[in-house]
């Protein structure tokens, strides 16, 4: 890939990522709740992930881009500094005259402004650099959103015509956060940054982090100290150099740089011509070492050292797009558990574990039913069964509220079994989500996903209620169905042995636990259990000598229809799950992504913007 598409492609990935970024508010607020102060634990990690956003960005586009395009044109020195420290001041000590607006009160400077001999040449040479800003005439500059900048044309007597000015914004005042983005394209299109700082801000930590992350990119900085009386300006300079420094620098365990400090003298309101007269040295001391400072550097020291800056933070970057997909790949996960733990529970309660009897004692009874409907105590067992059926709504309503309030008055052992089990499973589903949302929600930096969940979840726990039971009332009807079809059918099989079905008609009904059938008595057999059919009576009858195949055969076919029983309510417990919790669990997940402002970047992109930069570095490392 040539070297200039390579860069086209960072850059594209670049704008997709901040495009989504501040789309979803993650650049703009960093407050408490904020999505950036919850992904990142807080204001320090937001702001910090802000800044490493913004400076991958513009590096790029403005310093990495001296790789691939032949630079022309003026050299920049941009003047940067905390709120109400003089920036525009000494933007005017360094034009020898008054080009830039200053006033008292901080925050005055809103949006990059640039002087300039040669406006058309500012950056005739990068297609790039500044194509997220307008620009608009100096006149309506207050008026413009924070995207404006202007360019105005000066002539001086002092400055040689190769040389830009920019006066920038503050970066620390309330409020900043809106024009943080102007800060940083200023600064980094400079061929040299002017630090402005004062006795009440060189201390500042914020502020001094500024000139880590600008050195450690390859911007050449000059410390000016302003406002600041004389007897103060040694030790200032002095501690700024021996403790604040190097104290910052242990607190971020990166190398402090070496700045070089030229002092202005403080003037009183009403004297500020005076800062660049001829009885001001120190004006002529910092004009002509920010020319020096400013003179053409190699590009490729310059872009490669942009590079590796970029690099080093593109993981933070690229951070929040990769928590979603991770949030996104969780709550997959988590569905799929609890789905699974419906199952589980539905199907080891119900259908498989050992004290399972409702089922199959249907499929006696049903059978019986069939075979002799003169069985003494049949029919009330059967009324008893029919008002299970007709009454699944108002059992239903009642298992919710054991489910949801685990109220006194409702008792477990008041619930029809497969209800039971149903309320079993649908508990083990809700646990497990609350589980997993408790759990991510706990951890001090996670996913805004999960907060907001919490509060759709608990809006939307009463019409997943009314799904399940409307859902569980059908699949009980369908039980029954079921247990009456394959009734129908082992009747069938059974009608080859005459003997096993007089031997059923001479049974007697046990009839325990508030009247629900729970075993039979058979002369010579005792009291039985569900087990009836296959096990205790006719695996022994079809046992004997003679017709050993037959029996064989219906044996076997009475084990594999209930067999059948068993898979199919398995199946259709299954289904009922995937689509009562799956797909509406599925939608809550979008609905809050959309809340809280989907990115929607894709893994392609988020694997590909690392490689491009490791691939342009190399590059560039052979071009050396």
């Amino acid at each position: 890939m040539a070297l200039e598409t390579l860069f086209a492609a960072i850059v594209a990935d670049l704008t997709l990522v901040r495009d989504a970024y501040e789309a979803a508010g993650l650049l703009r607020d960093s407050g408490h709740g904020s999505a950036a102060w919850t992904l990142f634990g807080g204001a320090d990690g937001a702001e910090r992930f802000r800044r490493d956003t913004l400076l991958a960005d513009a590096l790029v586009r403005n310093r990495v881009a001296r790789l691939v395009f032949r630079r022309q044109g003026p050299s920049n020195i941009v003047v940067f500094g905390g709120n109400n420290v003089g920036k525009s001041t000494v933007v005017n000590v360094l034009a020898a005259a008054t080009v830039a607006g200053t006033s008292p009160e901080g925050g005055h400077t809103r949006h990059a402004h640039a002087f300039t001999a040669d406006p058309g040449a500012l950056f005739a040479w990068n297609p790039y650099a500044f194509n997220r800003f307008r620009q608009v005439p100096s006149s309506q500059l207050a008026q413009s959103g924070f995207d404006g900048f202007a360019v105005s044309t000066i002539t001086s007597d002092t400055l040689p015509p190769d040389i830009t000015l920019w006066d920038s914004p503050d970066c620390d005042s309330v409020g900043s956060g809106r024009y943080l983005a102007a800060v940083v394209e200023t600064a980094t299109a400079a061929d040299l940054i002017v630090y402005v700082t004062s006795v009440e801000k060189y201390a500042v930590n914020d502020l001094v982090e500024w000139l880590f992350d600008l050195t450690e990119a390859g911007i050449p900085i000059l410390g000016c100290l302003n406002k600041t009386p004389r007897k103060d300006r040694a030790l200032v300079m002095r501690r700024h150099e021996e403790d604040i420094l190097p104290a910052v620098s242990r607190r971020l365990n990166r190398p402090a740089p070496s700045i070089r400090m030229v002092a202005l003298r403080t003037m009183t309101e009403g004297e500020e011509a005076d800062l660049w007269g001829a009885d001001h040295p120190e004006a002529a001391e910092l004009r002509d070492a920010a020319v020096a400072g400013a003179a053409p550097q190699d590009d490729a020291v310059a872009g490669r050292a942009a590079l590796q800056a970029a690099s080093e933070r593109i993981d933070r970057v690229l951070e929040p797009a990769r928590a979603e997909l991770a949030v996104r790949a969780a709550w997959t996960e988590t569905v799929g558990g609890a789905v699974a733990a419906f199952v589980a529970t539905y199907e080891s309660e119900y259908l498989t574990g050992d004290s399972v009897i409702d089922p199959f004692t249907k499929l006696n009874v049903q059978l019986l039913d069939l075979l002799n409907p003169e069985i003494p105590g049949l029919s009330e067992v059967m009324r008893g069964l029919r008002k299970i059926r007709r009454l699944p709504a108002d059992l239903l309503k009642a298992g919710w509220r054991f489910i949801s309030e685990r109220t006194e008055t409702v008792r477990e052992a008041d619930l029809a079994p497969e209800l039971r089990a149903y309320a079993h499973a649908h508990r083990a589903l809700l646990r497990a989500i609350h589980d997993r949302i408790d759990a991510e929600r706990g951890a001090p930096r996670h996913h805004p996903f999960w907060d907001r969940l919490a509060v759709v979840w608990q809006q939307r726990a009463a019409d997943l209620a009314e799904d399940f039971r409307r859902a569980t009332e059908r699949h009980m009807e369908q039980t029954d169905a079921e247990i009456r079809s394959a009734a129908r059918d082992i009747l069938k099989a059974l009608e080859q042995r005459p003997g096993v079905l007089r031997l059923l008609r001479t049974v007697r009904l046990s009839t325990e636990m508030g009247g629900l059938l729970v075993g039979f008595a058979i002369p010579g057999h005792g009291h039985i259990g569900h087990d009836l059919l296959d096990r205790v009576v006719i695996a022994p009858l079809m046992m004997s000598a003679t017709g050993a195949a037959a029996d064989f055969a219906v044996e076997g076919y009475v084990a594999q229809r209930r067999s059948q029983i068993v898979e199919k309510l398995r199946a259709e417990a299954r289904t009922i799950a995937t689509g009562l919790y799956a797909a509406p669990l599925h939608a809550i997940g979008e609905e809050v992504f959309t809340a809280i402002g989907t990115l929607g970047l894709p893994q392609a992109l988020l694997d590909r913007l690392p490689a491009n930069l490791d691939r342009l570095r190399h590059a560039a490392d052979r071009l050396a």
